[in-house]
């Protein structure tokens, strides 16, 4: 199980994880926003640029032994990769180095709040998918 963490007062993160929703259909993702009790207590041990951050954060089989952690550009392609499908022909960017696209990720993460600035409304029906 995989838990991809967003910003919870970010309208651009909303649409991402409704998305992410409707495609993940082995449920491999679980959510938690940043702001939360998941991620106070998953994060802490990071370093300080992942503790500190608002942008996506992916924890590989965090309930694991040896979690796998990615941030921006690379958590993102990893999600794309871990979909399988069509999706892992975006994916496979993953496996090449962050500062090739990491500066397209910090663009899009720089307006976001402008493009999108309506708050979070997580869906209720879908709460097991939810941590705190």
């Amino acid at each position: 199980m995989h838990v991809v963490f967003f910003d919870g007062q970010c309208g651009l993160c909303d649409h991402v994880v409704q998305w992410l929703l409707k495609v993940d259909k082995d449920k491999i993702f679980s959510f938690a926003p940043l702001q939360g009790k998941t991620a106070a207590r998953l994060l802490t041990s990071l370093p300080k640029e992942y503790k500190e951050s608002d942008s996506i954060i992916l924890v590989e089989n965090y309930d694991s032994d040896n979690p796998k952690v990615n941030i921006y550009g690379k958590a993102a392609f990893r999600i794309l990769w871990l979909l399988g499908g069509p999706w892992s022909l975006l994916g496979w960017i993953s496996f090449l180095p962050s500062q090739l696209y990491d500066w397209g990720y910090w663009l899009v993460a720089k307006n976001r709040h402008k493009i999108f600035p309506e708050a979070c409304i997580l869906p209720t029906a879908l709460k097991d998918r939810f941590l705190p």
